[in-house]
């Protein structure tokens, strides 16, 4: 430390005082031991009388969306503040808050920092650490302000409201006799009205009948449920590299950073599942990741909140082939069902797992990313051909292509029927 280097020439100026009584090492000492008392409790008060306050506008984002914090810091003493260095230790990728300011007895000094999120996932803003020093910059100061806050990125959306899929037109069945909460064509009957229901459910034909108020009761609605089933299998997601347009900060596609073949499969799935939650179908989704989360079949926005968080946190980490996972949880898919799976894997046993599931009447659609067009060696050629063979819908994604436009026109796309 710069202290202890200027206390150690003072003692040797001192030493040399002493023996050669020549009195301008004297005055010499004295200047080096006041500068050191002055600088030690210059500093001491170097951060006194500081507040700092960030603020977000939101703790919750999309990948490609533009997070804005903006920063406070406010000097509530009567003394200047020549540097005050606020160091950040947030976990966000690319988000640059730190900065050295300065400022006068009573002032206030902000700033934004403004950070295109480009990954998805759990990070934390802040703690704040407020580094100051004497004009000499002999002693130095820290300051941790503790404060934090938890930011979720979700994972990007493509707007496919515009877009007909090939499972879009899902098949109905009969009338599901289970009470929901969801305002349905299915009208179950009437009840008498409780504290809390909705007034645009008040029957009021059957309010002027009975001389109380009734509310509908509704049934679920018939179509079919869609399962999104996302491959999480660490032996076939690859990293684009050696490919053109790929960099340390991938390709921007539609938006958003999309630089593996993991990417391509969470934004593919969280896009589908917003497009049929809006249609307000039931979407359920299986997630083969280190360990296998299911997330049952609902609707609503509420559920759509819950895919987008389980799909922020996903990482394809995990062993299970994709086979596995469909056979494993088939029971779910009841008849009639939509199984759609988006995967990357090379290995043709899981469109054969795919191909038994279409013998109990589940209809399905494979969405096959392209690992060779990521840099890697693999080709799903066979995967294609057998899926064409079985007449199996499925869409062939390749890096940088655009989705919006791809998922429209599936290859050897079969439509399914009512």
């Amino acid at each position: 430390m710069a202290w202890i280097r200027v206390a150690l020439l003072a003692g040797v100026i001192l030493l040399l005082s002493q023996l050669n009584r020549w009195t301008i090492f004297d005055k010499l000492f004295f200047v080096l031991g006041g500068l050191l008392v002055v600088a030690f409790f210059w500093s001491r008060f170097a951060l006194s009388g500081l507040v700092i306050t960030r603020r977000t506008l939101t703790d919750r984002a999309h990948v490609g969306d533009l997070l804005i914090e903006q920063v406070e810091l406010e000097n509530r003493s009567r003394l200047a503040k020549l540097w005050i260095e606020v160091i950040d230790h947030s976990t966000l990728p690319g988000h640059r808050l730190s900065r050295v300011v300065s400022l006068g007895p009573g002032a206030t000094v902000g700033w934004r920092a403004k950070t295109w999120c480009t990954r998805r996932g759990r990070f934390r803003l802040g703690p704040l650490v407020l580094r100051a020093s004497d004009p000499f910059g002999l002693f130095e100061r820290q300051l941790l302000v503790p404060e934090t806050r938890e930011l979720i990125v979700y994972p990007a959306l493509v707007d496919l409201t515009t877009v007909r899929l090939p499972a879009g037109e899902l098949p109905g069945g009969s009338a599901l006799q289970k009470r929901t909460p969801f305002v349905t064509p299915n009208v179950a009957g009437v009840r008498q009205y409780q504290p809390g229901d909705s007034f645009n459910r008040i029957a009021w034909s059957a309010t002027a009948r009975t001389g109380q108020l009734m509310v509908k009761e509704f049934e679920l609605d018939p179509s079919a449920d869609v399962w999104l089933v996302l491959d999480g299998d660490a032996r076939h997601h690859v990293v684009a590299h050696g490919v053109a347009g790929a960099g340390d900060t991938g390709q921007r596609v539609v938006g958003a950073i999309l630089d593996s073949t993991e990417e391509y499969a969470v934004t593919i799935t969280a896009s589908l599942a917003r497009y049929f939650l809006d249609l307000n179908r039931a979407v359920g989704v299986v997630a083969s990741g280190g360990s296998r989360v299911v997330l049952p079949a609902d609707r609503g926005a509420r559920h759509l909140v819950k895919v987008l968080e389980m799909l922020a946190l996903f990482r394809s980490d995990g062993r299970a082939p994709v086979q596995e996972t469909l056979l494993t949880e088939q029971t779910r898919f009841g008849r009639e069902a939509v199984v759609i799976v988006v995967t990357p894997s090379t290995d043709e046993a899981w469109v054969k797992a795919l191909a038994e599931l279409t013998t109990r009447s589940v209809r399905s659609l494979a969405i096959v990313i392209e690992p060779s067009t990521f840099g890697s060696e693999a080709s799903s050629l066979l995967v294609v051909s057998e899926l064409t063979a079985l007449g199996i819908p499925f869409v062939l994604v390749k890096y940088g292509d655009d989705l919006r436009r791809l998922l429209a026109l599936p290859m050897g796309a079969i439509a399914i029927s009512r």
